[in-house]
């Protein structure tokens, strides 16, 4: 179910967006990224990375 969160403030998004309002459009496009972050950086291992010489 969390994982339709994005999918359901993305339409969130685009549909006050049709309605005209910016705002709300835009704070719930800044959700739908936040909650993106937070589930890559929940699968996100960094061990691949351990043997690289940057």
């Amino acid at each position: 179910m969390v994982m339709l969160l994005p999918f359901l403030l993305g339409t969130l998004a685009v549909w006050f967006g049709l309605r005209g309002r910016r705002s709300a459009s835009f704070a719930f496009w800044i959700l739908t990224v936040i909650c993106f972050v937070v589930t890559v950086a929940g699968l996100w291992d960094p061990a691949p990375l351990a043997g690289l010489r940057l």
